[in-house]
């Protein structure tokens, strides 16, 4: 059977619900039928989580990229031999090192961010819904795949519906 008050199944023949506390009177018990499953918070659920794991992919991959351009990079700058110029020691490898430093730390700076929002989203933070709208708007311009990524998260983040859902799943997640 299923408790009136919260929904949540019980034993038979309890007295208190095991979930909210709630005295169970003969009136007060639903039907052993499992109440509606609310279609929309699913959907919107399920939108929050792909979302988040887009973000968490992604990000994951510009790390990966950028760790990668760093090693290469460091690689290359072994590799060329020193120059003497008017007796001084040309080091063409710390120039190397120096652009793979560069290249790997924008690869990061625009891939951390993603990582973050994608655990954030996942484990319902309130800082993730900002953080992932504001990335949301930072990918509308990077067409073809950033756009459409920005405008699916606008769309999941921003709808009444998906609104309502991420504040209601925060507030669980904080209580």
């Amino acid at each position: 059977m299923y408790c009136a008050h919260c929904g949540q199944e019980i034993p038979d023949r309890t007295k208190f619900c095991q979930h909210c506390g709630s005295p169970l009177a003969v009136g007060s018990v639903a039907p052993a039928v499992p109440p509606p499953i609310n279609s929309a918070a699913n959907r919107m659920q399920i939108h929050v989580k792909v979302l988040a794991w887009i973000h968490l992919i992604f990000g994951a991959l510009g790390c990966a990229a950028g760790l990668i351009v760093f090693a290469i990079f460091s690689f290359l700058g072994k590799q060329v031999p020193r120059y003497s110029i008017h007796g001084d020691t040309f080091l063409p490898p710390i120039g190397l090192l120096g652009l793979g430093t560069l290249l790997a730390e924008f690869c990061l700076l625009f891939s951390v961010p993603g990582v973050l929002a994608g655990y954030g989203l996942l484990n319902y933070k309130p800082w993730a819904r900002i953080l992932t709208l504001i990335l949301c708007f930072l990918n509308l311009l990077n067409i073809p795949l950033g756009t459409a990524l920005g405008v699916y998260g606008l769309w999941v983040l921003l709808s009444s519906e998906g609104q309502q859902f991420y504040q209601q799943a925060a507030l669980l997640q904080e209580g």
